[in-house]
């Protein structure tokens, strides 16, 4: 066994036992208590990423309360823990990606995609790595999600770069212990989505592939069709997008450093990392494109 592979099992026996001490997810372990809905309250599983943002935005200004729905954002740390959530009926919708919504599907979930989401993600490399090739990635450890958008982007990029040497996926749900992870010199490459990538961008890592340069938008807001409380779902809808709409204007107009606290409370960041934010245009709720139903297919079915 060479060096490289016994680290590459160290590595993954690590992460396992990260995730061995936090079995239940990355909810606070109160949280599934309260997780039975009133009859008019929506529940929407969301992630400390910028395509959540207004949702974030929605809450703290009141606009779920102007348009008269009541919405609780219950917050994970781990795409993960959004679809599990929404899976077994603890929330009624989820801010997720394509490859996502399509495994849940497969699991026997009926849903509806209200729109396409800002979700975008870079890959970036360990400054002390080296690598400014895709090719270099053979024989190198990779942060993702399996059966996930960044799971679709590593097959992608390995099929269309072909390194010569396997590409070792690691499998780190949780975005805070994948940021960790890369900037600790404990993975080689991650796909990190905003902000997280910012703050590994001022770590000095490198940006090896970026989603958004490639016009790749697998970002997508989902709710289920298949619950009790359908009726309160499909009534709520219409005001829930016209308030994300609202918030959209509001970081549009006034710039995400406007809410920084938000970004500081719930996104875990720092003065540098909101002044280091690049400029984001918040688009409001569209059908997603084929081109990105089409991109995914192959891979979603395998």
């Amino acid at each position: 066994m060479t060096i490289t592979h016994i680290r590459t099992l160290a590595y993954i026996l690590l992460v396992t036992l990260l995730f061995a001490c936090n079995s239940k997810g990355d909810a606070p372990k109160t949280q599934d208590k309260r997780l039975t809905p009133a009859d008019s309250t929506l529940l929407i599983a969301v992630m400390p990423t910028l395509d959540c943002l207004p949702l974030y935005v929605a809450e703290a200004s009141g606009l779920f309360e102007n348009q008269h729905i009541n919405v609780r954002l219950v917050k994970y740390n781990a795409q993960m823990d959004c679809d599990t959530a929404l899976l077994r009926g603890r929330v009624h919708g989820a801010f997720t990606d394509l490859v996502r919504a399509e495994q849940m599907r497969k699991k026997g979930a009926s849903l509806k995609e209200l729109g396409a989401t800002n979700l975008h993600w870079q890959l970036i490399t360990n400054r002390n790595a080296r690598i400014k090739d895709v090719r270099q990635l053979g024989d190198k450890m990779v942060g993702m999600t399996r059966f996930s958008g960044t799971d679709f982007l590593v097959t992608d990029l390995i099929d269309r770069y072909k390194p010569k040497n396997e590409v070792f996926r690691i499998q780190v749900n949780n975005v805070f212990i994948r940021l960790k992870m890369l900037v600790g010199n404990e993975i080689d490459a991650a796909f990190l989505p905003e902000p997280q990538a910012t703050v590994a961008r001022l770590a000095k890592n490198n940006v090896l592939a970026d989603t958004q340069k490639k016009d790749i938008l697998l970002g997508v807001a989902v709710f289920t069709t298949n619950n009790k409380h359908q009726k309160m779902v499909n009534q709520s809808l219409p005001a829930f997008v016209k308030a994300y709409h609202m918030a959209c204007d509001s970081l549009n107009t006034k710039g995400i450093q406007h809410y920084a606290d938000l970004l500081k409370t719930h996104f875990k960041l720092n003065d540098a990392a909101l002044n280091a934010l690049p400029k984001v245009v918040f688009n409001k709720f569209k059908p997603v494109r084929e081109k990105d139903k089409n991109a995914i297919k192959d891979f979603s079915t395998q």
